[in-house]
């Protein structure tokens, strides 16, 4: 069975492949794919660090796909920089957006390739529950989006990310682990923890006033920063809460399976050890997922002569603060967690 419906994917994903790599006719914006790249021009420019980059002026020929042009050819002439910050770097069989004479290149096919392995991957590895997984993602995503609508049509956005955080988790973990006692344990620990760290972090907040936290990048939004930052934290955490809720229930739940005589003092005591081993992993798994967030800007300000200590200070500790509340929730949830799924589990079974 599995193999049949491994073959099924195979295929789907193939017959995707080729409609994303072949769907030029969906795009009302002119499409080429490039033949020819000459290269006409080449200088090399200092800034006032007499670092270098390198600029080169390319003659890009190519074949229009879609349209009313379709089948002509056209050529460009298209500045290009060694360190491809503002501009792309194309290749010949690479399909580009024309707008006026500024071109984009088309990516929808790199991303359905992403897509399609990733289906394949979590399949192979996590049979249906892996594909439960992504539906989950799907569901989430569409949640989301109308969390999004309700806040354009004037709903609180902080009363929006709660309701939507307990609703992931519910999702999430229903799909994940099915109906039973353990995401039963699992979900009220996630709704538990999920409370407990609005009203640490609202204390915080209260207390400190959002001092020590530069919104330099959040300079774009046409609403004060402080109205998003809270719901953010809390949308930023959710992920982890939810992982080691599941953990922690799951845990109590085999030891028992394997043992219905264990004390109630003996499962704390494997809970908290559990929690000690999924606390540092969990807790960098946000670190670099916030430090790569910002790791291109990052490496940027550096080459360009910033110091250290300045970018941290004025563009890195929302990023901290992300971390900091994430890590909030992780620790929050360990006792929760263990407190819940012992109570519940013991007591009933853990079925």
């Amino acid at each position: 069975m599995k193999k049949a419906v491994l073959i099924v994917l195979l295929l789907l994903s193939a017959a995707a492949l080729v409609f994303v790599y072949n769907d030029d006719f969906l795009y009302s914006q002119q499409i080429m794919k490039l033949t020819k790249i000459e290269t006409v021009g080449e200088e090399i420019s200092r800034n006032n660090l007499d670092l270098k980059e390198e600029h080169y002026t390319r003659r890009i020929t190519g074949e229009i796909l879609n349209g009313k042009d379709k089948g002509e050819k056209k050529s460009f002439l298209y500045d290009e920089t060694y360190s491809s910050v503002v501009t792309d770097r194309f290749r010949v069989g690479d399909k580009v957006f024309i707008d006026g004479t500024d071109l984009q290149l088309k990516r929808d096919f790199y991303l359905a390739l992403i897509v399609c392995l990733f289906v394949i991957l979590i399949y192979i590895v996590g049979s249906f529950k892996g594909l439960l997984s992504v539906a989950s993602v799907i569901i989430n995503s569409v949640v989301f989006y109308i969390g999004l609508y309700l806040y354009i049509k004037g709903v609180d956005l902080l009363l929006l990310c709660v309701v939507e955080m307990l609703v992931f988790s519910v999702l999430s973990l229903i799909l994940a682990s099915g109906v039973n006692k353990k995401t039963l344990s699992a979900v009220i620990s996630v709704m538990i923890s999920t409370f407990v760290m609005l009203a640490l972090l609202m204390i915080i907040v209260k207390t400190t006033d959002y001092k020590g936290i530069n919104f330099n990048e959040l300079s774009f939004l046409t609403v004060p920063a402080e109205d998003i930052i809270l719901p953010e934290l809390l949308i930023g955490s959710v992920g982890a809460v939810m992982d080691v809720a599941i953990t922690i229930s799951s845990s109590m739940a085999e030891l028992l399976e394997k043992n219905r005589d264990i004390s109630e003092k003996e499962l704390n005591k494997s809970a908290k050890e559990i929690g000690k081993d999924i606390m540092g992993t969990m807790s960098n798994v946000l670190f670099f997922t916030y430090l790569c967030a910002g790791l291109p800007v990052f490496v940027l300000a550096i080459r360009n002569g910033f110091l250290l200590k300045n970018y941290i200070s004025s563009n890195f500790s929302l990023e901290l603060s992300r971390f900091l509340a994430g890590s909030i929730g992780i620790v929050i949830t360990i006792p929760i967690s263990a407190f819940v799924s012992i109570r519940l589990m013991k007591r009933g079974g853990s079925k």
